[in-house]
Protein backbone atom coordinates (compact mmCIF):
# COMPACT_ATOMS: atom_id res chain seq x y z
CA UNK A 1 0.00 0.00 0.00
CA UNK A 2 1.34 3.41 -1.25
CA UNK A 3 2.64 5.45 1.74
CA UNK A 4 1.53 8.74 0.30
CA UNK A 5 -2.49 9.61 0.12
CA UNK A 6 -5.08 8.27 -2.15
CA UNK A 7 -7.53 10.61 -4.17
CA UNK A 8 -10.86 8.87 -2.31
CA UNK A 9 -11.01 6.40 0.33
CA UNK A 10 -14.01 4.18 0.20
CA UNK A 11 -14.74 3.08 3.62
CA UNK A 12 -16.35 -0.02 4.77
CA UNK A 13 -17.75 -0.55 8.51
CA UNK A 14 -19.10 -4.29 8.72
CA UNK A 15 -20.40 -6.59 11.29
CA UNK A 16 -21.54 -10.37 10.26
CA UNK A 17 -22.15 -9.75 6.72
CA UNK A 18 -18.95 -11.29 5.39
CA UNK A 19 -21.12 -13.10 2.50
CA UNK A 20 -22.06 -9.62 1.25
CA UNK A 21 -19.23 -7.46 1.97
CA UNK A 22 -16.28 -9.65 0.26
CA UNK A 23 -18.83 -9.38 -2.81
CA UNK A 24 -19.01 -5.80 -2.49
CA UNK A 25 -14.76 -5.51 -2.35
CA UNK A 26 -14.40 -7.98 -5.34
CA UNK A 27 -16.68 -5.40 -6.98
CA UNK A 28 -14.56 -2.34 -6.49
CA UNK A 29 -11.10 -4.21 -7.13
CA UNK A 30 -12.76 -5.43 -10.46
CA UNK A 31 -13.08 -1.78 -11.60
CA UNK A 32 -9.33 -1.44 -11.24
CA UNK A 33 -9.79 2.64 -10.00
CA UNK A 34 -6.49 4.35 -9.74
CA UNK A 35 -5.95 6.26 -6.71
CA UNK A 36 -8.50 4.39 -5.00
CA UNK A 37 -8.21 2.89 -1.64
CA UNK A 38 -10.72 0.33 0.34
CA UNK A 39 -10.99 0.55 3.74
CA UNK A 40 -12.65 -2.39 5.88
CA UNK A 41 -13.18 -2.24 9.23
CA UNK A 42 -14.43 -5.37 10.77
CA UNK A 43 -16.54 -5.99 14.14
CA UNK A 44 -17.38 -9.41 13.32
CA UNK A 45 -17.68 -12.23 15.91
CA UNK A 46 -14.45 -13.83 14.17
CA UNK A 47 -12.35 -12.93 11.38
CA UNK A 48 -12.65 -15.49 8.56
CA UNK A 49 -13.27 -12.02 5.83
CA UNK A 50 -9.90 -11.61 6.38
CA UNK A 51 -9.22 -14.71 4.33
CA UNK A 52 -11.10 -13.73 1.21
CA UNK A 53 -9.51 -10.24 1.54
CA UNK A 54 -5.91 -11.36 1.22
CA UNK A 55 -6.91 -13.91 -1.40
CA UNK A 56 -7.42 -10.84 -3.95
CA UNK A 57 -3.98 -9.81 -3.35
CA UNK A 58 -4.74 -6.02 -3.26
CA UNK A 59 -2.62 -3.72 -2.38
CA UNK A 60 -5.01 -0.58 -2.03
CA UNK A 61 -7.29 -2.77 0.54
CA UNK A 62 -6.81 -1.88 4.25
CA UNK A 63 -8.38 -4.64 6.66
CA UNK A 64 -8.53 -4.09 10.31
CA UNK A 65 -9.98 -6.46 12.23
CA UNK A 66 -11.19 -5.57 15.95
CA UNK A 67 -13.28 -8.31 18.48
CA UNK A 68 -14.23 -5.86 21.02
CA UNK A 69 -17.54 -5.20 21.14
CA UNK A 70 -18.01 -1.76 19.41
CA UNK A 71 -21.18 0.46 19.27
CA UNK A 72 -22.11 1.05 15.97
CA UNK A 73 -20.88 4.93 16.10
CA UNK A 74 -17.69 3.47 17.37
CA UNK A 75 -17.15 0.88 14.75
CA UNK A 76 -18.25 3.95 12.00
CA UNK A 77 -15.68 6.27 13.64
CA UNK A 78 -12.25 3.97 13.80
CA UNK A 79 -12.75 2.91 10.26
CA UNK A 80 -12.92 6.56 9.58
CA UNK A 81 -9.78 7.02 11.22
CA UNK A 82 -7.70 4.24 9.13
CA UNK A 83 -8.78 6.33 5.57
CA UNK A 84 -6.04 8.08 4.28
CA UNK A 85 -7.70 9.68 1.32
CA UNK A 86 -7.85 13.19 0.49
CA UNK A 87 -11.81 12.28 0.30
CA UNK A 88 -14.15 9.83 1.74
CA UNK A 89 -17.09 8.02 0.79
CA UNK A 90 -18.67 5.34 3.44
CA UNK A 91 -20.96 2.84 2.24
CA UNK A 92 -22.67 -0.31 3.53
CA UNK A 93 -21.21 -3.57 3.58
CA UNK A 94 -23.92 -4.52 1.02
CA UNK A 95 -23.45 -1.59 -1.29
CA UNK A 96 -21.65 -0.98 -4.75
CA UNK A 97 -19.24 1.52 -6.25
CA UNK A 98 -19.81 3.05 -9.95
CA UNK A 99 -16.47 3.84 -12.03
CA UNK A 100 -17.28 7.58 -12.20
CA UNK A 101 -16.83 8.25 -8.44
CA UNK A 102 -13.20 9.07 -9.55
CA UNK A 103 -14.34 11.79 -12.11
CA UNK A 104 -16.85 13.43 -9.62
CA UNK A 105 -14.11 13.59 -7.00
CA UNK A 106 -11.55 14.92 -9.13
CA UNK A 107 -14.19 17.47 -10.03
CA UNK A 108 -15.02 18.55 -6.83
CA UNK A 109 -11.17 18.88 -6.34
CA UNK A 110 -10.15 20.99 -9.00
CA UNK A 111 -13.41 23.04 -7.36
CA UNK A 112 -12.71 23.46 -3.89
CA UNK A 113 -15.56 21.91 -3.14
CA UNK A 114 -16.11 20.18 0.29
CA UNK A 115 -18.89 17.83 -0.16
CA UNK A 116 -20.49 16.20 -2.90
CA UNK A 117 -24.30 14.68 -2.65
CA UNK A 118 -24.88 12.26 -5.18
CA UNK A 119 -28.16 10.76 -6.13
CA UNK A 120 -29.41 7.73 -4.50
CA UNK A 121 -31.22 6.81 -7.39
CA UNK A 122 -29.59 3.40 -8.07
CA UNK A 123 -30.78 1.02 -5.30
CA UNK A 124 -30.32 -2.81 -5.80
CA UNK A 125 -32.26 -5.29 -3.70
CA UNK A 126 -30.08 -8.77 -2.78
CA UNK A 127 -31.76 -12.00 -4.38
CA UNK A 128 -33.54 -13.22 -1.06
CA UNK A 129 -36.19 -16.13 -0.69
CA UNK A 130 -38.50 -13.29 0.94
CA UNK A 131 -37.29 -9.84 -0.90
CA UNK A 132 -39.25 -6.69 0.25
CA UNK A 133 -39.87 -5.61 -3.65
CA UNK A 134 -42.43 -8.66 -5.31
CA UNK A 135 -40.67 -9.87 -7.88
CA UNK A 136 -37.30 -9.36 -6.67
CA UNK A 137 -36.33 -13.12 -5.33
CA UNK A 138 -33.49 -13.62 -7.84
CA UNK A 139 -31.75 -9.71 -7.42
CA UNK A 140 -34.02 -6.51 -8.55
CA UNK A 141 -32.47 -2.90 -9.43
CA UNK A 142 -34.40 -0.13 -9.47
CA UNK A 143 -33.31 3.43 -11.67
CA UNK A 144 -35.25 6.77 -11.18
CA UNK A 145 -35.32 10.23 -12.10
CA UNK A 146 -31.17 10.18 -13.34
CA UNK A 147 -30.08 13.48 -14.68
CA UNK A 148 -27.86 15.60 -15.70
CA UNK A 149 -28.05 18.30 -13.39
CA UNK A 150 -26.43 19.74 -10.42
CA UNK A 151 -26.10 23.02 -8.10
CA UNK A 152 -24.62 24.58 -5.00
CA UNK A 153 -27.02 24.30 -1.74
CA UNK A 154 -27.31 26.23 1.09
CA UNK A 155 -27.27 23.92 4.01
CA UNK A 156 -28.63 26.04 6.21
CA UNK A 157 -31.66 25.99 4.47
CA UNK A 158 -31.32 22.05 4.83
CA UNK A 159 -30.76 21.95 8.06
CA UNK A 160 -33.61 24.29 8.81
CA UNK A 161 -35.94 22.08 6.96
CA UNK A 162 -34.41 18.96 9.28
CA UNK A 163 -35.52 21.08 12.34
CA UNK A 164 -39.19 21.28 10.55
CA UNK A 165 -39.54 17.54 9.82
CA UNK A 166 -38.46 16.63 13.61
CA UNK A 167 -35.29 15.27 12.47
CA UNK A 168 -36.65 13.17 9.34
CA UNK A 169 -36.24 12.71 5.99
CA UNK A 170 -32.52 14.06 6.11
CA UNK A 171 -31.27 11.87 2.56
CA UNK A 172 -34.49 13.99 0.62
CA UNK A 173 -33.15 17.20 1.69
CA UNK A 174 -30.00 19.80 1.55
CA UNK A 175 -27.73 17.98 3.35
CA UNK A 176 -24.32 16.84 2.87
CA UNK A 177 -23.71 13.10 3.92
CA UNK A 178 -20.80 10.84 4.29
CA UNK A 179 -22.62 7.47 3.61
CA UNK A 180 -23.31 7.42 -0.40
CA UNK A 181 -21.87 11.21 -0.63
CA UNK A 182 -17.88 12.44 -0.90
CA UNK A 183 -16.41 14.60 2.12
CA UNK A 184 -13.25 16.15 2.07
CA UNK A 185 -11.54 14.16 4.91
CA UNK A 186 -10.05 17.12 6.33
CA UNK A 187 -13.55 18.51 6.63
CA UNK A 188 -14.34 15.28 9.00
CA UNK A 189 -11.62 16.17 10.80
CA UNK A 190 -12.54 19.30 11.95
CA UNK A 191 -16.09 17.24 13.57
CA UNK A 192 -13.16 15.01 15.83
CA UNK A 193 -11.27 18.18 16.65
CA UNK A 194 -14.46 20.28 17.58
CA UNK A 195 -16.30 17.12 19.38
CA UNK A 196 -13.22 14.36 20.38
CA UNK A 197 -14.72 11.82 17.76
CA UNK A 198 -15.88 11.38 14.60
CA UNK A 199 -19.42 10.36 15.02
CA UNK A 200 -21.77 10.18 18.43
CA UNK A 201 -25.21 9.68 18.78
CA UNK A 202 -26.71 6.26 17.94
CA UNK A 203 -26.93 6.53 14.23
CA UNK A 204 -23.44 7.46 12.29
CA UNK A 205 -25.20 9.05 9.06
CA UNK A 206 -27.69 10.82 9.86
CA UNK A 207 -25.11 12.49 12.77
CA UNK A 208 -22.47 13.12 10.46
CA UNK A 209 -25.24 14.49 8.01
CA UNK A 210 -26.21 17.20 10.70
CA UNK A 211 -22.53 18.14 11.59
CA UNK A 212 -21.09 19.06 8.45
CA UNK A 213 -24.26 21.06 7.44
CA UNK A 214 -23.02 23.44 10.26
CA UNK A 215 -19.06 23.24 9.13
CA UNK A 216 -19.51 22.73 5.28
CA UNK A 217 -18.52 26.58 2.84
CA UNK A 218 -19.42 24.82 0.00
CA UNK A 219 -21.32 21.63 -1.02
CA UNK A 220 -22.97 20.60 -4.87
CA UNK A 221 -25.54 18.29 -5.08
CA UNK A 222 -26.22 16.52 -8.03
CA UNK A 223 -29.37 14.02 -9.30
CA UNK A 224 -27.00 10.88 -11.11
CA UNK A 225 -25.56 8.16 -8.37
CA UNK A 226 -21.36 7.51 -7.72
CA UNK A 227 -22.52 4.35 -6.11
CA UNK A 228 -25.40 1.51 -6.10
CA UNK A 229 -27.68 1.83 -2.82
CA UNK A 230 -27.82 -2.20 -1.65
CA UNK A 231 -30.90 -3.90 0.60
CA UNK A 232 -29.83 -7.44 1.92
CA UNK A 233 -31.77 -9.81 3.81
CA UNK A 234 -29.78 -7.98 6.97
CA UNK A 235 -29.67 -4.41 5.95
CA UNK A 236 -31.01 -1.70 8.04
CA UNK A 237 -32.95 -1.08 5.04
CA UNK A 238 -34.73 -4.12 5.04
CA UNK A 239 -35.72 -4.25 8.73
CA UNK A 240 -37.06 -0.88 8.70
CA UNK A 241 -38.81 -1.90 5.38
CA UNK A 242 -40.10 -4.92 7.41
CA UNK A 243 -40.74 -2.99 11.21
CA UNK A 244 -38.23 -5.08 12.81
CA UNK A 245 -36.37 -1.24 13.76
CA UNK A 246 -39.30 -0.56 16.21
CA UNK A 247 -39.50 -2.09 20.04
CA UNK A 248 -39.17 -0.82 23.24
CA UNK A 249 -36.53 1.67 23.54
CA UNK A 250 -34.76 -0.15 26.17
CA UNK A 251 -34.57 -3.25 23.39
CA UNK A 252 -32.70 -1.03 20.17
CA UNK A 253 -29.32 -2.90 19.24
CA UNK A 254 -28.42 0.90 18.89
CA UNK A 255 -27.13 0.75 22.63
CA UNK A 256 -24.79 -1.71 21.97
CA UNK A 257 -21.42 -0.71 23.42
CA UNK A 258 -22.75 2.28 24.91
CA UNK A 259 -22.33 2.77 28.78
CA UNK A 260 -24.60 5.42 30.34
CA UNK A 261 -26.76 7.12 26.73
CA UNK A 262 -28.27 9.75 27.51
CA UNK A 263 -31.64 10.12 25.43
CA UNK A 264 -32.51 13.21 24.33
CA UNK A 265 -35.68 14.83 26.21
CA UNK A 266 -37.29 16.07 23.33
CA UNK A 267 -37.80 12.94 21.89
CA UNK A 268 -40.35 10.24 23.07
CA UNK A 269 -38.90 7.20 24.42
CA UNK A 270 -39.48 4.72 22.17
CA UNK A 271 -37.62 2.46 19.43
CA UNK A 272 -37.98 2.96 16.03
CA UNK A 273 -36.23 4.45 13.06
CA UNK A 274 -37.68 8.27 13.32
CA UNK A 275 -36.69 8.19 17.11
CA UNK A 276 -33.42 7.39 16.60
CA UNK A 277 -32.70 9.81 14.33
CA UNK A 278 -34.25 12.19 15.80
CA UNK A 279 -32.02 11.48 19.02
CA UNK A 280 -29.09 11.54 17.13
CA UNK A 281 -29.55 14.90 15.36
CA UNK A 282 -30.36 16.34 18.64
CA UNK A 283 -27.35 15.18 20.04
CA UNK A 284 -25.05 16.41 16.96
CA UNK A 285 -26.65 20.23 17.75
CA UNK A 286 -25.69 19.55 21.19
CA UNK A 287 -22.26 18.82 20.74
CA UNK A 288 -21.99 21.57 18.43
CA UNK A 289 -23.53 24.36 20.78
CA UNK A 290 -26.07 24.83 18.34
CA UNK A 291 -28.55 26.22 20.34
CA UNK A 292 -30.53 28.37 17.76
CA UNK A 293 -30.96 25.03 15.89
CA UNK A 294 -32.33 23.29 18.81
CA UNK A 295 -34.67 25.53 19.17
CA UNK A 296 -36.28 25.38 15.98
CA UNK A 297 -36.91 21.42 16.42
CA UNK A 298 -40.39 20.56 15.91
CA UNK A 299 -41.29 18.22 19.01
CA UNK A 300 -44.89 18.28 17.86
CA UNK A 301 -44.14 17.04 14.04
CA UNK A 302 -41.43 14.15 15.86
CA UNK A 303 -44.15 13.20 17.79
CA UNK A 304 -47.67 13.27 15.50
CA UNK A 305 -45.27 11.11 12.63
CA UNK A 306 -44.64 8.60 15.40
CA UNK A 307 -48.33 8.58 16.64
CA UNK A 308 -49.33 7.86 13.06
CA UNK A 309 -46.64 4.79 12.42
CA UNK A 310 -46.87 3.30 15.72
CA UNK A 311 -49.84 3.67 17.61
CA UNK A 312 -48.97 0.76 19.44
CA UNK A 313 -47.00 3.45 21.47
CA UNK A 314 -49.88 6.06 21.80
CA UNK A 315 -49.59 6.15 25.52
CA UNK A 316 -46.18 6.89 25.58
CA UNK A 317 -46.11 9.33 22.34
CA UNK A 318 -48.97 11.65 24.00
CA UNK A 319 -47.47 11.73 27.58
CA UNK A 320 -44.12 13.06 25.96
CA UNK A 321 -46.09 15.72 23.69
CA UNK A 322 -48.64 17.05 26.69
CA UNK A 323 -45.11 17.76 28.60
CA UNK A 324 -44.65 20.14 25.71
CA UNK A 325 -48.19 21.78 25.82
CA UNK A 326 -49.08 19.72 22.62
CA UNK A 327 -52.55 17.68 22.05
CA UNK A 328 -53.29 14.59 21.15
CA UNK A 329 -55.85 16.12 18.76
CA UNK A 330 -52.64 18.37 17.48
CA UNK A 331 -50.87 15.10 16.74
CA UNK A 332 -53.42 13.62 14.73
CA UNK A 333 -53.89 16.68 12.55
CA UNK A 334 -50.08 16.44 12.07
CA UNK A 335 -49.81 13.41 11.40
CA UNK A 336 -52.69 13.00 8.68
CA UNK A 337 -51.63 15.97 7.30
CA UNK A 338 -47.87 14.89 6.95
CA UNK A 339 -48.89 11.28 5.41
CA UNK A 340 -51.13 12.27 2.82
CA UNK A 341 -48.80 15.02 2.04
CA UNK A 342 -46.04 12.34 1.35
CA UNK A 343 -49.00 10.50 -0.60
CA UNK A 344 -50.27 13.68 -2.79
CA UNK A 345 -46.08 14.48 -3.64
CA UNK A 346 -45.59 10.61 -4.58
CA UNK A 347 -49.13 10.78 -7.09
CA UNK A 348 -47.96 13.70 -8.53
CA UNK A 349 -44.11 12.65 -8.97
CA UNK A 350 -45.94 9.48 -10.93
CA UNK A 351 -48.11 11.37 -13.23
CA UNK A 352 -45.44 14.20 -13.95
CA UNK A 353 -42.72 11.59 -15.04
CA UNK A 354 -41.45 10.99 -17.95
CA UNK A 355 -41.27 7.78 -19.72
CA UNK A 356 -38.03 6.18 -19.48
CA UNK A 357 -36.92 8.10 -16.57
CA UNK A 358 -37.96 4.80 -13.50
CA UNK A 359 -36.24 1.93 -15.02
CA UNK A 360 -36.76 -1.97 -12.79
CA UNK A 361 -34.63 -4.60 -13.70
CA UNK A 362 -35.37 -8.09 -12.61
CA UNK A 363 -33.09 -11.24 -12.45
CA UNK A 364 -30.07 -9.45 -10.88
CA UNK A 365 -27.91 -11.80 -9.63
CA UNK A 366 -25.45 -9.69 -7.68
CA UNK A 367 -23.85 -6.05 -6.96
CA UNK A 368 -21.52 -6.65 -10.06
CA UNK A 369 -24.86 -6.51 -12.21
CA UNK A 370 -26.37 -4.04 -10.68
CA UNK A 371 -23.53 -1.92 -11.14
CA UNK A 372 -23.03 -3.22 -14.57
CA UNK A 373 -26.57 -2.06 -15.54
CA UNK A 374 -26.13 1.84 -13.45
CA UNK A 375 -23.42 2.63 -15.61
CA UNK A 376 -24.92 1.90 -18.92
CA UNK A 377 -27.42 4.07 -17.93
CA UNK A 378 -25.14 6.83 -16.90
CA UNK A 379 -23.03 6.00 -20.55
CA UNK A 380 -26.81 6.58 -22.25
CA UNK A 381 -27.06 9.46 -20.73
CA UNK A 382 -23.66 10.76 -21.62
CA UNK A 383 -23.32 11.04 -17.51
Amino acid sequence: MKMNKYLISIVIPTKNRQKYCIEVVKQIVSLKLEDLQIVIQDNSDEDKLKEEILKLKCDDILYNYCDKTLSFVDNFSLALSLSSGEYVCMIGDDDGILPNIIKATKYIKANRIDALIPGLNSVYIWPSEHPIVKGGENGYLCLSYIKNKGKLIDCSKGLHDLMNKGGQEYQSLDLPRIYHGIIKKTILDQVKEMTGNYFSGLTPDIYMSTALSLICEKVYKVEFPVTVSGICLKSGSANSATGKHTGKLEDAPHFIGHDGYIWAQKVPKIYSVESIWADTVLHALNDFNAKKEQDKFRIDVLDAICLKKYPQFSNEIISHASSYGFSKFRLLLLGNYYKYLLFVKRVFRRLLRKKGEVKKYYNIPDINKAVDCTNAELRRKQL
